[in-house]
């Protein structure tokens, strides 16, 4: 189960030495048509306008911006459910946007940090990039982390060492372990972009893991849970559908590994290396297998 990362009330946090983060991610209180009342969060992309999740909005009777003890109200500008990207329009509110990174910049075990406010409170976690997915839209690839982040967080940052937004905080996995993911400031850079009447209005790509949707919803959510049996058939029919894909090989290799087939994990380990040479995941999986076996499986002729 793949759970959306708004949430209710607020909670514990640890709280950033960075003040220029907290200038760029603002806090989002919605108030719905039944009185409830949730949290989530926004990056400013410059005067009177802001991003955060849709599905942080839906229902919403009020919208309210936040940053320290100033409060605007806002409303919505335009939207695409589908990618969970919604543009809120703040009058009154001036800021300046973080730096955007290019979409190209993110790269698997890149040093990153999650800014959010998770549980309510401004908070920071590092980690890492752990994985780089396709998705049926164009504009880039949603972004794995190891950046841990709770509910309330949607809508908050994913940024690079410099500073550099790379993904606006979207969802986890229910399941717990490391599947926290971003979408891709691509995305936004193509909405931003679009007539409001062009912006669409569906389910998003996320809340529903099937095929349809992305091979890498589905694998991660059998992951998450150690359904290695599960993970090896979606595996397989990704490794068919997409063989120049090295996350489709991480995935067969991982659930190999964790059936007792190391030979034919050590293989799709470096398949995906051959598809990716900067690929740190399929290093750091190698690097352990090298320790377990006492052999070399990363050296030149190997």
């Amino acid at each position: 189960m793949l759970f959306a990362l708004a949430g209710f009330g607020a909670g514990q946090a640890a709280h950033a030495d960075v003040p220029d983060w907290q200038a760029v991610v603002l806090k989002v209180e919605v108030v719905r048509l039944d009185g409830a009342r949730e949290i989530g969060s926004a990056i400013v992309l410059g005067n009177e306008r802001v991003v955060t999740n849709c599905h942080v909005l839906r229902e919403a009777s009020s919208i309210r911006v936040m940053r320290g003890d100033a409060v605007w109200s806002a409303s919505m500008d335009a939207g695409d459910e589908y990618r969970d990207l919604c543009f809120l329009r703040v009058p009154g509110f001036s800021g300046t946007p973080p730096p955007i990174a290019e979409p190209e910049a993110s790269r698997v075990g890149l040093p990153v940090v999650a800014v959010g406010y998770s549980r309510g409170s401004f908070g920071v976690s590092a980690g890492r990039v752990k994985g780089l997915f396709n998705c049926t839209c164009d504009g880039g690839r949603v972004i794995q982390t190891s950046a841990a982040f709770e509910p309330g967080a949607s809508g908050g940052g994913l940024f690079d060492r410099e500073g550099r937004l790379l993904g606006i905080l979207t969802f986890k996995s229910g399941s717990g372990g490391n599947f926290h993911f971003a979408v891709p400031v691509g995305w936004m850079k193509q909405l931003g972009n679009m007539p409001s009447e062009r912006i669409s209005g569906r389910t998003t790509f996320w809340e529903s893991a099937t095929r349809d949707s992305g091979y890498f919803l589905v694998a991660c959510d059998y992951s998450a849970k150690r359904n290695w049996r599960g993970l090896l058939q979606v595996a397989g029919e990704w490794t068919r559908q997409e063989p120049y894909n090295p996350e489709a090989w991480m995935a067969w290799g991982r659930a190999r590994l964790n059936l007792g087939d190391t030979d034919d994990a050590i293989g799709a380990f470096r398949k995906a290396l051959q598809l990716d040479s900067t690929h740190a995941e399929a290093w750091w999986e190698l690097q352990k297998l090298e320790v377990d076996l006492g052999r070399s499986l990363t050296g030149a002729g190997d």
